[in-house]
């Protein structure tokens, strides 16, 4: 049955009920693996736990929470609620932290809503490529630009400096100052080496307008996996991208 135009009216306007956007992008997720099971995950920014509690659901040895140390005290109340015998918490900034660089590599790695508060977005990327084994998935997923005419481009949004104007119109923290285009991100995992990148249809099945403003991607590392180089010509190997010094 065709749905009616005030159906249809009420999913792009966001009113109304309406489904879990990370709940029907995790329902991808599994069709992506096609039923194998990580036995690694690691989960970036877990939030309020719900997503943690799905990727329970694969059954993996061991999944890793790694979140900003001032969330810590917020994330102990929902963790106290499960079981975590499978669960490892590391308190750190992803990007900072020396401990998170020497974690284990994981065959799943969940990122949702991270991105776009970090200015170093395209060395974002290649840390959670590093932290991938060789085959393993990348679930990433972040706000992008909201300018009507940059939705279509390749392109960074750069919200500097902060304003309060900014932070009202577009309901973001003052703290994200760059809000890349899908095509970016899109752009940047395959700079970085990704195959198999697909955007997610999670977010328009919910609603329109979320995916107007939001993007999600499921990709993978390669099984001989090499990170990307520029410079990489005349039998030179180049220099990796993300990683420098």
């Amino acid at each position: 049955m065709m749905p009616t135009v005030r159906a249809l009216a009420r999913r792009w306007l966001r009113r109304g009920p309406r489904a879990d956007y990370r709940a029907e992008l995790f329902a991808e997720l599994r069709g992506y693996l096609g039923g194998a099971s990580p036995a690694r995950i690691l989960e970036i920014g877990p939030k309020d736990g719900h997503d943690t509690r799905r990727l329970l659901q694969l059954e993996p040895k061991t999944l890793t929470l790694v979140d900003l140390p001032r969330l810590q005290t917020a994330n102990a109340r929902w963790l106290a609620t499960m079981d975590q015998s499978r669960i490892e918490y590391v308190s750190a900034n992803l990007m900072y932290d020396a401990r998170v660089r020497e974690l284990e590599p994981y065959d799943c790695v969940w990122c949702t809503g991270v991105l776009y508060h970090n200015p170093e977005q395209l060395r974002m990327i290649r840390r959670l490529w590093d932290l991938l084994k060789p085959g393993g998935v990348l679930v990433l997923e972040s706000a992008v630009t909201r300018r009507r005419w940059l939705r279509s481009a390749n392109c960074v949004e750069i919200l500097y400096p902060p304003s309060d104007a900014v932070k009202k119109k577009y309901h973001l923290s003052l703290n994200i100052t760059h809000l890349p285009s899908a095509a970016a991100i899109a752009s940047w995992l395959g700079m970085i080496g990704f195959e198999d990148i697909r955007r997610a249809r999670s977010l328009r099945a919910v609603s329109g307008a979320l995916a107007r403003s939001r993007a999600a991607f499921l990709a993978r590392k390669p099984l001989t996996a090499k990170a990307g180089a520029y410079y990489a010509f005349d039998g030179e190997p180049g220099f990796e991208i993300g990683n420098a010094l």
